[in-house]
Formats: C-alpha cells, sequence, structure tokens
C-alpha cells in the first residue's frame, strides 16, 4: 500500500505470491500476469526496484521451466519434446515434419512480400566516365 500519496498498489503481496506460485508450476510469466490481474511488465518492473522478489522470481522461474519440460509432462510425438531432448522415432518426426512445414510457409508464393519500387533507368552508356573525360 501506499501511504497516502499516488496510485495505490495493484500488484500487493497477496498477488505476488499468487504469480510466484503459477510460474513456480510451469505457466508462462505473461499468463502467470494476466491470470492475477496485471500488466505482463508489472511483475519484472517489481523485481527491477525489490531484490527479494526479483530473487524469489528467479527462484520461480528455475522451478517453473523443470516443471514445465519435466518428462512425465511432455508429449511425446511433439516438436517441443524433441527440442528438449527426446529423440525416439514419433518426437524426430514431428519436428522433422514442422520444420518442413515451417520451411513451407517461408517459401509460400501467396505470403504478403514488401513491394520493391524499380529503380530509375540511368544514362547510357557511353564508354567513358566524367572523371575520364575531364582529364
Amino acid at each position: 500500500m501506499t501511504d497516502g500519496r499516488g496510485r495505490p498498489t495493484v500488484f500487493n503481496e497477496t498477488l505476488q505470491a499468487e504469480f510466484l506460485r503459477l510460474v513456480a508450476d510451469g505457466v508462462p510469466v505473461g499468463e502467470a500476469a494476466a491470470k492475477v490481474g496485471v500488466g505482463r511488465k508489472t511483475p519484472s518492473q517489481l523485481a527491477a526496484r525489490n531484490r527479494r522478489f526479483a530473487a524469489a522470481l528467479a527462484d520461480a522461474k528455475t522451478t517453473g521451466r523443470e516443471a514445465r519440460f519435466a518428462p512425465e509432462r511432455l508429449t511425446h510425438g511433439d516438436p517441443a519434446t524433441y527440442n528438449h531432448g527426446c529423440r525416439c522415432t514419433r518426437c524426430t518426426a514431428a519436428a522433422t515434419r514442422a520444420r518442413a512445414e515451417s520451411r513451407a510457409r517461408s517459401n509460400n508464393p501467396d505470403r504478403k512480400t514488401a513491394h520493391v519500387l524499380p529503380l530509375p533507368d540511368t544514362q547510357p552508356a557511353t564508354g567513358e566516365t566524367e572523371f575520364l573525360r575531364a582529364g
């Protein structure tokens, strides 16, 4: 809370604890912020001002990353599982398929491209330049 001046605190200690619990459970930071009703930058701004919260956020991110990519939470046949170390045939095939689809999307002629203007025509070449004629 504030001491009577300025805007009241929205990201109070109760919401901070809930946010940190969500992040530690593997919820991405932006989604966790939205679930507790604050902007996605609010936690990082608080971490920049409050060392205790910054340390707790770093710990929650580490725990959340471990939880999110735990072998029991990853599903075989998903490219993300291959990216996190599984080399079974299903995960390898899924990653290969995802890369091929990504390449196909980037080579698609229907995708929007930048409009390139042609360069203006230059003067016809005479075989010599102004520099050579002057000397």
